[in-house]
């Protein structure tokens, strides 16, 4: 039995990772050229694995593929939050507490005060109640398996910056 290299495809999975680079996060392909090139800036490599690992990567493939759509959940929630922020309030609470169970990015957060800054300076409750659901989510994100890999300090450093960030957007 011949086994042949394959190519699977690898994306930064984030706020900023276009939905084509998503579509294709973890595909895996015969041909290195069957994958589009970057054109927009993402972050993304096309990686051989040996034929023989295919069947660990199929599996690894799935995880990310998984990954690239819990992201794409997650953008759609906090946009339906946004939009919601000013005629349903406590709807739009829910669905940023969901979205941030999946992740929370503090320039999405900055880009959301920024475009609501009318409704935020006019209810400062839902401002503070806003600024309490960011914060708690962020710091938990910092316990998540992927974050571990940080050295301790440097995870710190980047859970208080962020918390400073939120409170000085929103409080």
């Amino acid at each position: 039995m011949i086994r042949r290299t394959r190519y699977q495809y690898y994306t930064n999975v984030n706020y900023l990772t276009c939905e084509t680079c998503l579509s294709w996060h973890g595909q895996i392909r015969k041909r290195k050229e069957s994958f589009p090139e970057s054109v927009d800036g993402c972050e993304s490599s096309i990686l051989s694995i040996p034929g023989k690992r295919l069947k660990h990567y199929r599996e690894q493939g799935k995880r990310m593929q998984a990954r690239a759509r819990q992201e794409l959940a997650r953008r759609a929630l906090f946009r339906k939050a946004s939009d919601r922020l000013a005629e349903f309030p406590d709807d739009a609470l829910e669905l940023f507490s969901r979205s941030a169970t999946l992740d929370l990015y503090v320039p999405e957060i900055e880009s959301l005060v920024a475009q609501r800054q009318q409704i935020l300076r006019a209810n400062p409750e839902l401002r503070d109640r806003l600024r309490v659901l960011f914060v708690k989510a962020y710091s938990d994100k910092f316990g998540w398996r992927r974050y571990e890999r940080l050295p301790e300090i440097m995870r710190l450093q980047r859970e208080r910056a962020g918390i400073d960030r939120i409170n000085e957007l929103l409080g």
